[in-house]
């Protein structure tokens, strides 16, 4: 296609109504003309991309996961002149739905930095775009929900419109036990604890070693909370109360940043009334949910929930774990990542333990990485599969590492000659049982050593899943298979029974 024809053809969609003809042009310019075959995936849900498409021809369905149940269901379809992949670049979070091509298609393939700078110029555009990404936000978490999916589609758009998105800092409290209910809350985005006060035959449950407000009862005058559930994105939960117009049972408390769909009492009522099968549905999950004979019983998986929850363990898009009770101390992991990665190892046995796990010091991959945020020259990234690492442009400043709030990155020295990279004495230190803290690294410079020996440079490592290789180096090598990488997300949330 011309580039006249398709700066034509994009300035004729409605969604592009308003932006210049300069800035279309701009836009044009930096993206990328692609083929898509039938039946190919172009967006895979939970990757992270920072790229959207304008759909020149073809069509394409969009799916999403229930994670009551796992099903992936069609919520939306898409053809000419439409936009998609837009919703990540805007929120920054990995991709929410998957997006399938149904027929034979091309696409104009947009850069995330392309994109802004047409937002950026064009007010109407950033205006239409906000008011898309609400009604995307809200009507797509709604289709996502399993129990939801017999609603006819003109209704699910009025109550789209009806429904708020709210958004939650980490610790709100979103209800409380004993207040009433007024709403049904989908969570979008982030991890939601809910808890209820315990009772007296379950003192023995709490340790409290890892909740400072638990240290000492009697001064933070602060009832002992028993842990029903941590729910994360696509679950949801306050319908319980709502049937038969009770007062909340549970405490729900926001454990990271959280974007939660809130629907009203009324129009929840609304929904059960003319759609029987839904509030069936609902009655039989709220029945089997957040039960204790089914969930936490023991002063193990207390202890465990709140030992997650005190070290933001959650937050992190993957982690290494050790079962020490497996693990017969031959350091196989640390020598093998060594081997991997030009002589310096990224994972030391130091780190955050309950009983028989231990958290390594290793990169944790967060959801949201603050190490990142002011690299000079853009040598940290994230690439689609979620993991973040450092390119060969890294001057070893120690920003990113500073910034890591849990210590995984330390800097080390590499020859400027090329020879590779050279372990630090801190470097070493962490085998050796001292812990490498953020307050420790210190910014990088050329220097010469004593001597007239070779000029030095340092960069920052860190654990990148061994993104360059076809297996995890600790985890294929480990004899006994004690350690390995989890999403803590779908890993913690066994209730504690991986501590023993």
């Amino acid at each position: 296609m011309e580039f006249a024809s398709l700066v034509e053809l994009i300035a004729k969609s409605p969604f592009f109504a308003g932006a210049s003809k300069e800035a279309i042009e701009t836009l044009v310019q930096e993206a990328d003309l692609v083929h898509i075959p039938a039946g190919e995936v172009i967006i895979e849900e939970g990757e992270y991309e920072q790229i959207c498409y304008i759909v020149l021809k073809g069509a394409f369905e969009v799916l999403v996961t229930d994670k009551e149940t796992g099903k992936k269901r069609q919520v939306r379809s898409l053809g000419p002149g439409e936009l998609l992949g837009e919703m990540s670049i805007l929120s920054g979070n990995p991709r929410l739905a998957e997006v399938r091509c149904v027929r034979e298609a091309r696409l104009l393939r947009i850069g995330r930095e392309g994109f802004l700078k047409l937002i950026d110029s064009t007010p109407a555009v950033k205006e239409r775009l906000d008011e898309r990404y609400r009604e995307r936000a809200l009507l797509g978490s709604l289709k996502s929900v399993d129990v939801l999916s017999g609603i006819e589609g003109p209704t699910m758009k009025a109550i789209a419109k009806q429904v708020k998105l709210e958004v939650r800092a980490k610790g709100d409290v979103i209800f409380s036990e004993g207040d009433d209910a007024d709403a049904f809350y989908l969570i979008r985005d982030g991890f939601v604890q809910i808890s209820r006060a315990a009772d007296k035959d379950e003192s023995r449950f709490f340790d409290s070693r890892f909740d400072k407000a638990y240290i000492s009862p009697s001064k933070a005058k602060k009832k002992e909370e028993f842990i029903l559930a941590y729910l994360g994105r696509g679950f949801y939960f306050g319908e319980r109360s709502l049937f038969g117009n009770r007062r909340r049972s549970a405490t729900a408390r926001a454990l990271t940043r959280v974007e939660l769909v809130k629907i009203g009492k009324r129009e929840f009522n609304k929904i059960l009334l003319a759609y029987p099968e839904v509030a069936s549905g609902l009655k039989a999950i709220a029945a089997e949910r957040y039960t204790d004979s089914t969930k936490i019983q023991s002063e193990t998986e207390q202890d465990m929930l709140k030992w997650v929850a005190s070290h933001d363990i959650l937050t992190a898009d993957a982690v290494l774990i050790l079962d020490l009770n497996q693990c017969v101390r031959c350091l196989n992991c640390i020598v093998t990542c060594a081997k991997l990665h030009q002589g310096v190892t990224r994972i030391t046995h130091n780190g955050v333990r309950y009983r028989n796990i231990l958290i390594p010091t290793s990169c944790r991959h967060c959801r949201e990485p603050t190490c990142m945020i002011g690299c000079p020259t853009g040598a940290i990234k994230r690439n689609t599969h979620g993991e973040v690492y450092h390119t060969d442009e890294c001057i070893g400043c120690g920003n990113c590492a500073r910034r890591c709030p849990f210590g995984n990155i330390s800097i080390v020295d590499r020859q400027t000659d090329g020879a590779g990279l050279r372990m630090t004495d801190r470097v070493r230190s962490w085998i050796g049982g001292g812990r490498v803290t953020a307050g420790d690294h210190v910014a990088a410079d050329d220097r010469v050593a004593a001597g007239g020996k070779k000029a030095v440079r340092q960069r920052a490592v860190k654990c990148d899943l061994c993104m360059d290789f076809d297996h995890l180096g600790c985890q294929h090598n480990c004899p006994t298979g004690a350690i390995k990488s989890v999403k803590p997300s779908e890993y913690f949330t066994t209730y504690g029974r991986v501590a023993k």
